[in-house]
C-alpha cells in the first residue's frame, strides 16, 4: 500500500471515528433551555496541589503515550483565573529530538478552533453587527437555498441545528496550488439542507465555516486577521495562528503529527486546509496561549495578571454563552453557544472535542470551580482519548471528582409489549445524504442499534463490551438504569418512531431506519447483485462459443443483441466496483482532497450501466413475449435484469450513480 493511500485512509478512520464518537459514560442531570446551568454537587472537590496534579500527569499521560504509541502531548490547566498546570510530554518532532514544550509548541487543535469562531461572532453582536435571530442570508453574498420555509439563523449555526448536513469532501488538499476563495468554495461545496432548522441537532463543520465567513463580511477583516486581531493579540497568544500557510516566525514551533506503522511511528504528510475551512478548525496555538483563552472564557471575558487588563467579551455576553442555546427536550443536557453539555460526575462541564490529521484534543470548561483543562495529542493512537465521558476526560473526573452516587432506575413491568417500537437499527444525524460518503453507514458506521434488553429495558452497545441500559420513565423518555444519560424518543403523527435524542452524545440525533435503509439489507442485495454480474460472464462466454458453432439454426438478431446488453451492463457494474474498491477503500468512504480520476471513471462506468439498463428491461419483455430461448435461461436473463435495476436503486440511494460531489 503506497504512502500516500494510507495516509488518507489515516485521515478518514480518524475522522469516522471522531464523527460518531459514542460516550460510554456521564453523571449529570440536564436543564431546560434558557434556565441557568445546576450548581456543582460536589464543590469541595477538584485540584488543589500543582505539584499533585503533576505527579497525576505524569502517570497518566506517558502511560497513554505507551499504551497507544503517541510522540507527543501537552495539557494546561487553568483555576481561578490563573494558569495552574502546563506541562509537555514526549516530543513535538522525533527526527530532530525536539521536546514539546507547553509555551512554544503548537498544535493543530482541529474543531476546537470553533469556540474562536463562535467567540468572533459574539464579539460582532455586542457590537450590533449581528443579530443571532436574523436570516443568515441577510449577511451573505450568495443565498442558502430556500429547501424549507424556515430561515437559518446564527444560532442554529452554533448550535448544530441549521440541518445543513456535513461536508469533507475537499476540504483539505496536499497541494496549495489546488486552494480556491472562502466564497467559491462554499457555493461549490453546499453541502444540502437536509431537515428543517431547529428539527435536530446534526454536527456540521459547514456551520462554522459559514460563521467564520459571516465574521469576515460584517467585521470588513478576513477571518484570520480578525481572530489574530480581536483575540490573539489581546490575550497575547503570542504562539497562535490562524493564517494559511503559517508564517515562517511560527514553523519552527509547529509539532510534528505522527503514524504508528509497521512497529514504528512515522511522521505524517502535511495537508493544506481549503481557507473556507478555517473557521472550522485550522488553528494553531500552544496549550499555555489555550490557557489564557480558557481564563478569558470562564471569568466574564475578562483575562489579567500582574501587567495586563484585557477584555475579550462583555460580562454579560460571557455568562450568555455559557447558558444552554439548544436541547431537543428539557430533560435533556444540550449545546451552549458553540459547546456541549459534556457534564460528568456531578460537575457541570462545556466541552468541544478537536481533530485535525493527525492530533486530537479535548477541550473542557467547568464554570462552577472557575477550573479549565486543554489536552492535546500529536499521534493517530491517541483518537478517542478526546471523546466526551471516556479517554482523558473519564481519567480526569474520576480522579478529582469521583462519580456520586446513582440510585437504580426500576424498569417498569409492562414495557416488554412495546420494546419493538423502539428497537431497530438508527443513523447519526451527521450521516452524508448527499455525497458518496454516505457509504460510510453502508459499512456499519453512523448507525447504532437499539435492542431489546429482555428485562423491560432497552440496550446500546457501545462496542469494546460495553453496553448502556435505559428504562422509560414517561411516554418516549428513558432514564439510564445505573448511570445519569438520558434519552427522548419522537414519534410522527401515525405514532411512529422517528427520533432518538439522547444527552451522552449531544451534538447529533438518531434517525430510525426503515428496513431498506439498513446496512444488512444493501449488502446482501449489493451480494446478490455481485453474483448475478459475475456468472453472467461465464454463462455468455459459453453461449457466444455455441453460437458460432451453430450453422443451421442461428439464433435471432434480437436475441444476439439481448446476451451483449445483459453482458455489458454485468461487465460494467464489475467495473464499476472494482475501481471503486481499489480507489475508494471502505476504510476511505473520501479523499479528503477530492475524488481521484480514476474513481470518477469507475463511476462513469455505473452511469453507462444505468443507461444500458432500460435496454435490458425491454428485451426481457421481447425474450418472453418472442420466445428467444427456453424457459429457464429467460427467467435468469429476467433475474440479471432485476440485478440490475436494483443496482441502479443501489448506487442512486448511496450517492454513486453520477458525480454527486
Amino acid at each position: 500500500m503506497n504512502t500516500k493511500r494510507l495516509s488518507i485512509m489515516l485521515v478518514m478512520a480518524a475522522l469516522l471515528m471522531v464523527s460518531f464518537a459514542v460516550p460510554v459514560a456521564a453523571r449529570a442531570g440536564g436543564v431546560a433551555v434558557g434556565e441557568e446551568m445546576p450548581v456543582s454537587l460536589n464543590q469541595a472537590q477538584g485540584p488543589t496541589d500543582p505539584a499533585e496534579m503533576e505527579a497525576f500527569m505524569d502517570e497518566l499521560i506517558p502511560r497513554q503515550m505507551e499504551e497507544r504509541h503517541i510522540a507527543g502531548a501537552a495539557i494546561a490547566v487553568v483555576k481561578d483565573g490563573q494558569l495552574f498546570f502546563a506541562k509537555g510530554y514526549g516530543y513535538a518532532d522525533l527526527e530532530n529530538k525536539i521536546p514539546v514544550d507547553p509555551e512554544q509548541t503548537m498544535f493543530r487543535i482541529g474543531s476546537v478552533g470553533k469556540v474562536f469562531t463562535w467567540t468572533a461572532v459574539m464579539q460582532l453582536v455586542e457590537q450590533g453587527k449581528l443579530d443571532l435571530d436574523a436570516d443568515i442570508n441577510t449577511y451573505l453574498d450568495f443565498r442558502i437555498p430556500d429547501t424549507y420555509p424556515q430561515p437559518i439563523t446564527l444560532k442554529h449555526l452554533m448550535a448544530h441545528t441549521s440541518g445543513i448536513e456535513d461536508r469533507w469532501l475537499e476540504s483539505l488538499t496536499p497541494d496549495a496550488s489546488e486552494l480556491v476563495s472562502e466564497r467559491e468554495w462554499l457555493v461549490d461545496n453546499f453541502p444540502g439542507r437536509v431537515r428543517p432548522p431547529g428539527e435536530a441537532a446534526g454536527y456540521s463543520n459547514y456551520n462554522a465555516m459559514l460563521g467564520g465567513y459571516i465574521v469576515a463580511r460584517v467585521s470588513g477583516e478576513p477571518y484570520d486577521q480578525y481572530i489574530q486581531k480581536h483575540i490573539f493579540n489581546p490575550l497575547s497568544m503570542t504562539h497562535s495562528n490562524v493564517r494559511l500557510p503559517i508564517p515562517e516566525n511560527l514553523r519552527p514551533f509547529m509539532s510534528e503529527s505522527y503514524t504508528y506503522v509497521d512497529g514504528a511511528l512515522q511522521q505524517f504528510p502535511d495537508y493544506v486546509g481549503q481557507p473556507a475551512g478555517m473557521p472550522s478548525g485550522s488553528h494553531q496555538l500552544s496549550v499555555t496561549d489555550m490557557a489564557r483563552f480558557m481564563i478569558a472564557r470562564l471569568e466574564g471575558g475578562f483575562y489579567g495578571d500582574a501587567s495586563t487588563e484585557i477584555r475579550i467579551l462583555e460580562e454579560d455576553t460571557a455568562r450568555q454563552m455559557l447558558t444552554t442555546l439548544y436541547t431537543p427536550d428539557p430533560r435533556l443536557k444540550g449545546t451552549a453557544y458553540g459547546l456541549f453539555d459534556f457534564s460528568e460526575n456531578g460537575q457541570w462541564v462545556l466541552g468541544h472535542s478537536g481533530y485535525s490529521p493527525m492530533m486530537f484534543g479535548v477541550f473542557l470548561l467547568l464554570p462552577d470551580q472557575h477550573l479549565g483543562v486543554y489536552v492535546v495529542y500529536n499521534s493517530a493512537g491517541a483518537g478517542g482519548l478526546d471523546f466526551q465521558h471516556v479517554g482523558f476526560q473519564r481519567a480526569f473526573f474520576d480522579h478529582y471528582y469521583p462519580a456520586p452516587a446513582v440510585a437504580p432506575t426500576q424498569p417498569p413491568p409492562d414495557f416488554a409489549q412495546q420494546a419493538e417500537r423502539f428497537t431497530g437499527l438508527y443513523k447519526s444525524t451527521n450521516d452524508h445524504s448527499t455525497t458518496p460518503e454516505r457509504v460510510a453507514r453502508f459499512l456499519g458506521l453512523f448507525t447504532l442499534e437499539i435492542r431489546d434488553g429482555g428485562d423491560g429495558t432497552l440496550a446500546l452497545p457501545m462496542g469494546e463490551g460495553n453496553e448502556l441500559r435505559f428504562v422509560e420513565v414517561e411516554p418516549l423518555y428513558f432514564r439510564q438504569v445505573d448511570g445519569p444519560f438520558s434519552m427522548v424518543f419522537r414519534e410522527d403523527d401515525k405514532g411512529r418512531i422517528t427520533y432518538m435524542s439522547t444527552d451522552f452524545i449531544p451534538h447529533y440525533a438518531y434517525v430510525k431506519l426503515d428496513w431498506y435503509e439498513t446496512p444488512g439489507f444493501n449488502m446482501m442485495l449489493a451480494l446478490v447483485c455481485i453474483l448475478t454480474f459475475m456468472s453472467m460472464l461465464p454463462v455468455a462466454l459459453a453461449r457466444f462459443i455455441r453460437n458460432r458453432r451453430l450453422v443451421g439454426d442461428p439464433a435471432p438478431r434480437s436475441a444476439l443483441v439481448a446476451d451483449r446488453v445483459i453482458l455489458a451492463v454485468s461487465l460494467l457494474n464489475i467495473l464499476f466496483l472494482v475501481g471503486a474498491a481499489l480507489k475508494f477503500p471502505p476504510t476511505q468512504p473520501s479523499e479528503l482532497h477530492g475524488i481521484a480520476l480514476t474513481t470518477e471513471i469507475a463511476m462513469a462506468f455505473g452511469v453507462l450501466s444505468a443507461l444500458l439498463t432500460p435496454a435490458a428491461l425491454v428485451y426481457t419483455v421481447l425474450a418472453w413475449k418472442n420466445k428467444f430461448w427456453g424457459a429457464a435461461y429467460r427467467v435468469y436473463y429476467t433475474l440479471g435484469t432485476l440485478a440490475a435495476v436494483a443496482f441502479v436503486w443501489f448506487l442512486h440511494y448511496w450517492n454513486w450513480l453520477g458525480w454527486r460531489y
